[in-house]
């Protein structure tokens, strides 16, 4: 029974890079994940819902940023950021706030906005990508109520490299690099990345472009060290630096039109040392110590007068050490057991004045593999933070798999997720004059800033009631995911029906406008939510070079207290023409703002490596929504509100952003020296919407060529 196992350990050990590449080369691993259960299990044997996008899958499809690959992903929409600059993620129907993105198991941060910019991230060394969708709070903490995203980058193995170059429209410029090798013991990788564009503008008619030029550039690095059989240290690194090049025009509190000009700049960098040893045949720890930080500044001058028109900085550090034990009872158990500490502090000006603002949370976690029996997987577990601000949280997960037969499993899982108010939805006091003109207040500033606006008179008057609005609470989730895997010869079905419930979901509200139409943002809980649906993945081979694949999302997100109150009849809507008010039916209420209810995608891809020909062909739609929380105005023109009806919800007599559909195509050669060619373009269709998603920016045409190399390892260098 030990040696079965750790047979299995070994396979591990291997797509860890623990051996020598001649090793590699001889064996052929399935599909391994290591986000569901924060240690390496194959993918197939998860009780989950759990995705993977595969390096090879990213060079199809010609990807440049993370941004690229997960707006083609079933279940994944790409939404705008405030003002129109950037972009999240949502999952689930939950905003990017919740969703969680891990690098190589460690966070990214700079939330500055709430949403996490993703175009920050290159998929040059890119290995796989995993998508744990549904709260794994009882892994990961916080920030994990709708799911998890961990990029998973290329680890050092043999003596190979390659060089990548790539030219588009808009003067569009991605170069990388990367280089591994082993030295006795040692094993070690680098990856270099310079990417930068010069924009695009959807409103050539206004002054400055919807996406201003940018130029960042990325390096990072991987080392292993065999200390002995039993002990491995891994350490990484990484560094990313941004500066863009800015031209807004901003409205004054007098209604004068002044031209900026300016430059913002951004950087993170972190730095990640682990060490795994194996005690005996039984249990296995690891210690692992992460420290990141960001920041980014924006300055922007008046040229008229030379003199800085706004200013803005951004600071944030994260630290965390973390112990993780596995301990295998049996071939048929496993626990893990962690423990740890996140440090964070952040400093802004965003929040009115220079200090620092920390907290600290400390947390242990508690996992329990089981195999009862042959077709039956079990894994459940709880994890309880601790917050310097906020106390403690107990969030709990049950899932479990069941092989019905051979082409059918069955998969089920129930799980607790929870989310503090963060430092920006507490303390934030910020005015953007520069993107249109609005505020943003935290809710323990909103009404005494209010109230001082009003005194002043500068208050046109209030969107939302001001009394209502005061200390944000906890969100708190409990989700169901179930579904299962269908396999009938060259035909999979990957089904999963989830519901989200929420209690105090923490979304933006319009509370006031000023008298230079310059809208104030703050924070409110929405007492219940829910969002639910099913999602499907079909995959069906054509042929041995031919692959058609599916997706499709079905998605319900609901405030269940405005559900009650339309039920009760207190719910009304008036026509803008005839301006009759009417009682509004539940058939009418369409739910919560910028979620689709249908999004799907269609995929062909190509692969033929007798003659080197790749290929590949993704329809990617998203269908109608609402537009409820993008602040300001994208280039001078102010973003029309949504609720036209002015009953404070989104229902189907209001203003909703049509349904459109994103083509793109791919195609590429490789021949025997080691070069591969590839051309494509993106959004075939040239649809733009310069308003409401001003992060898409018309039609994409782009060449690249890449070198790769390689050379073998002696077998007397380990020796």
């Amino acid at each position: 029974m030990l040696a079965r196992r750790w047979i299995w350990v070994g396979l591990l050990f291997v797509y860890q890079g623990g051996l020598s590449q001649d090793s590699l080369k001889s064996v052929n691993l399935p599909e391994v994940v290591v986000t569901a259960t924060r240690n390496e299990r194959l993918m197939g044997a998860l009780p989950m819902p759990v995705s993977l996008v595969s390096k090879s899958q990213i060079a199809t499809m010609g990807s440049l940023r993370l941004t690229d690959v997960l707006g083609e992903q079933t279940g994944l929409a790409v939404v705008t950021q405030v003002n129109g600059q950037g972009s999240g993620i949502q999952l689930q129907g939950l905003n990017p706030d919740y969703t969680l993105i891990l690098l190589n198991g460690e966070p990214l941060i700079g939330r500055s906005t709430g949403s996490l910019e993703l175009g920050r991230v290159t998929v040059g060394n890119i290995r796989q990508v995993e998508i744990v969708k549904g709260p794994s709070s009882s892994l990961y903490g916080s920030d994990a109520l709708a799911g998890v995203i961990n990029i998973i980058t290329d680890p050092p193995h043999g003596s190979q490299g390659n060089v990548y170059a790539r030219y588009g429209s808009n003067q569009t410029v991605d170069l990388s690099g990367n280089y591994s090798d082993e030295i006795g013991r040692l094993r070690f990788t680098g990856f270099v990345n310079r990417f930068s564009t010069d924009g695009y503008d959807l409103a050539p008619e206004h002054y400055g472009k919807t996406l201003s030029p940018f130029t960042n550039y990325t390096a990072s690095t991987r080392l292993h060290y065999a200390l002995s059989p039993k002990t491995n240290v891994h350490v990484s690194g990484r560094y990313f630096t941004e500066r863009q090049q800015f031209d807004f025009e901003v409205i004054t509190a007098a209604n004068d039109v002044i031209r900026t000009s300016g430059e913002g700049s951004s950087s993170d960098w972190n730095f990640n040392p682990v060490i795994t040893h194996r005690f005996g045949n039984r249990l296995m720890a690891t210690a692992r110590f992460y420290s990141t930080r960001f920041q980014s500044a924006t300055t922007l001058v008046n040229p008229s007068v030379d003199t800085v028109y706004y200013a803005d900085s951004f600071r944030q550090s994260f630290v965390r050490p973390e112990l993780n034990v596995e301990y295998f009872f049996s071939d048929k158990q496993i626990v893990t057991f962690g423990l740890g500490e996140n440090l964070e502090s952040v400093q802004t000006q965003r929040y009115g004045d220079a200090s620092t603002r920390n907290q600290t949370t400390r947390y242990v976690f508690l996992q329990d593999e089981w195999n009862p029996m042959p077709r039956l997987r079990i894994i459940s577990g709880a994890r309880l933070d601790h917050n310097t601000l906020y106390g403690s949280q107990v969030s709990p997960k049950l899932s479990a798999r069941y092989e019905l037969s051979r082409a059918i499993t069955l998969k089920a899982s129930y799980g607790v997720g929870f989310k503090a108010p963060d430092f920006r939805q507490l303390y934030l006091n910020f005015n953007n004059s520069a993107a249109g003109g609005y505020s943003v207040l935290g809710s323990e500033v909103v009404t005494a800033r209010l109230s001082e606006l009003d005194a002043q008179g500068q208050l046109q008057g209030y969107l939302f009631d001001p009394s209502t609005l005061g200390k944000l609470e906890a969100e708190r989730s409990r989700a169901f995911n179930v579904g299962g895997r269908v396999e009938l010869g060259s035909f999979t079905a990957d089904l999963n029906g989830f519901h989200n419930s929420i209690d105090n979901l923490i979304e933006t509200q319009a509370v006031a406008i000023t008298k230079a139409s310059q809208t104030i943002y703050s924070y409110r809980n929405i007492k219940r939510v829910y969002t639910q649906g099913l999602e499907a993945n079909l995959s069906q081979r054509l042929s041995s070079s031919l692959t058609v694949r599916a997706g499709y999302q079905l998605l319900y997100a609901m405030d269940a207290d405005v559900v009650d109150q339309i039920d009760g009849g207190t719910v009304f809507w008036r026509d803008p023409q005839t301006l009759a008010t009417k009682r509004l039916k539940a058939s009418e209420y369409f739910g919560l703002y910028n979620r689709s209810r249908h999004m799907g995608n269609v995929k062909l891809f190509y692969a033929h490596p007798k003659t080197g020909w790749e290929a590949s062909m993704r329809v990617i739609y998203r269908g109608p929504y609402g537009v409820g929380d993008i602040r300001g105005s994208i280039q001078g023109e102010v973003l029309p509100p949504a609720d036209i009806n002015g009953n404070g919800i989104l229902d189907v007599h209001d203003n909703f952003v049509e349904g459109y559909a994103l083509v793109n195509l791919s195609v590429a050669k490789s021949i025997a020296a080691g070069l591969r060619f590839q051309v494509g373009v993106d959004n075939v269709l040239d649809y733009t919407n310069r308003l409401y998603i001003p992060n898409i920016p018309g039609r994409l045409l782009y060449a690249s060529i890449g070198y790769s190399f390689s050379r073998k390892i002696r077998s007397d260098k380990h020796n």
